[in-house]
């Protein structure tokens, strides 16, 4: 009884504000063929990007008669994707499901990531008990909750215990002893001087890749043998898609040893997963090191042409399941010079798209809102490169705006960045035209495009909003003339 009291009455608020994830499910219609689950390495995007959209937009444009939808959940793994996984309700009529495989979410730092406190309070509720109990699990702190030092402290113990077993001789026994004698050799300039950064990073590849995966062991094996399981019980088609990592900078920087780690886990997954019955897409080596994103950390975010790839590689492994749905897109560039943006649609040239809500909207059913620590609208991002010469004269540049309250701070900004040279901004306060609260009003402004930055890298305009006053932004219109 009080079970059903707390499950009609109190769990959807508990829900909302303990375990929000469950939303990334419920976003899902029942209607998708196809689900795509990962972390950032699925939405991350580089300013220059033509197309901004995600790997799993990508994968769509190769099978435009499926439905094809996302969970992503940045710096999750595949613990957080098995609890997700299991609250698809049995309404869904999915039958494939590709979950991303992260080389380095089997290692040390990522397993004891000072994160995991946080993603793990947040699935409590949703594990598969009755509610009532979950939320005395929830009350009582039963999961796994350390403080960041102790999670520091797991990691270290870690990289000191794990000990290298190589078939040749190598003078470090263990990432600890590794890290330390390569930050005191260091990376040395042409001159000989020690660059620090390039130390820096190449200890972080140190630390991001120098493990082996043993399958007894390892809790990222049984959260991906629980996924199979599941998949099997559900009779979903399972795909693992196995990301690229930055092997070019790692060999760069470490050398052959390090990258002996790296396709020796490589391989290890692959045979593993592919025994089992799972469909492996491995682009390990396939993306080169100018398309990812970041350059001086160990990241699984790749720019347009590296997401296509990925996109394109996993798309090939669907022929199996779909070949008859499978169509060639065609990505051919045209020339552009009206960008409009409603937020229904995932529009590929605007940045932030996260910030998109069915709260309030001028045009329905979304807007872009921002205030109470989303200071950043939805951005239009785009490389003057790429317009033509004729239309760098002026932007006109026209959207709708709804205050919740007088906000003098809320401003238009005009952004310019280019390469080894200053940022040109211009910014706009939106009381310069909006003097009503909680009604939809217009803003208008033609920018008058300088001659130093008609041959900028990328052009930035978006809302800026660093208060705790919500301001909602639709119909975002730029005409380039």
């Amino acid at each position: 009884m009080m079970n059903f009291i707390y499950e009609k009455w109190f769990y959807e608020n508990d829900l909302q504000k303990y375990s929000d994830i469950i939303n990334l499910v419920r976003d899902v219609p029942c209607n998708a063929d196809v689900i795509y689950i990962g972390e950032s390495s699925n939405i991350s995007s580089r300013g220059d990007d033509l197309d901004k959209r995600p790997i799993s937009a990508f994968i769509s444009d190769y099978y435009p008669s499926l439905n094809i939808y996302d969970i992503t959940k940045p710096a999750a793994h595949a613990n957080i994707y098995e609890v997700l996984l299991s609250q698809i309700p049995d309404c869904s009529k999915v039958k494939t499901v590709i979950v991303t495989l992260n080389l380095r979410s089997f290692n040390a730092t990522w397993i004891h990531s000072k994160l995991e406190t946080s993603l793990q309070k947040s699935t409590v509720l949703l594990q598969p008990y009755p509610p009532l109990f979950n939320r005395f699990l929830l009350s009582f702190k039963a999961y796994d909750i350390k403080t960041k030092d102790e999670r520091t402290m797991q990691v270290r113990k870690q990289w000191r215990e794990d000990k290298f077993k190589l078939p040749f001789n190598f003078r470090f026994t263990n990432v600890i002893e590794w890290d330390t004698g390569l930050a005191h050799k260091g990376i040395r300039n042409k001159n000989g001087t020690k660059n620090y950064k390039l130390t820096q990073l190449a200890c972080h590849y140190i630390k991001g890749y120098a493990f082996q995966i043993d399958t007894i062991t390892n809790p990222r094996i049984k959260d991906f043998d629980d996924i199979i399981k599941m998949a099997k019980e559900k009779g979903w088609n399972l795909v693992f898609n196995l990301m690229s990592e930055n092997t070019e900078k790692a060999k760069e920087l470490v050398g052959d040893t390090l990258i002996y780690f790296i396709e020796e886990n490589r391989k290890l997954l692959t045979n593993y997963f592919s025994e089992r019955g799972v469909t492996v897409v491995d682009n390990l080596n396939d993306i080169e090191t100018d398309q990812f994103i970041d350059q001086s950390w160990t990241t699984e975010h790749y720019a347009e042409k590296g997401r296509k790839i990925i996109a394109r590689n996993v798309a090939d492994s669907l022929k199996k399941f779909y070949s008859n749905k499978f169509v060639e897109p065609d990505y051919k560039r045209t020339i552009q010079s009206v960008f409009f943006n409603n937020f229904d649609d995932n529009n590929n040239v605007w940045a932030e798209m996260k910030t998109c809500t069915d709260e309030k909207s001028f045009s329905p059913p979304n807007s872009s809102k921002t205030g109470k620590e989303n200071d950043y609208s939805a951005a239009f991002q785009y490389s003057l490169h790429y317009i033509a010469n004729s239309r760098k004269n002026k932007i006109d540049i026209s959207f709708k705006v709804l205050m919740s309250s007088v906000n003098n701070t809320a401003s238009l900004v005009i952004q310019a960045d280019k390469k080894n040279d200053k940022t040109y901004r211009k910014v706009l306060k939106l009381t310069s035209q909006i003097k009503n609260i909680d009604k939809w009003e217009d803003f208008q402004y033609t920018f008058i495009i300088p001659d130093s930055i008609k041959k900028t890298d990328l052009l930035k305009v978006f809302i800026y909003n660093p208060t705790n006053q919500l301001v909602y932004i639709d119909d975002f219109r730029l005409e380039f003339k």
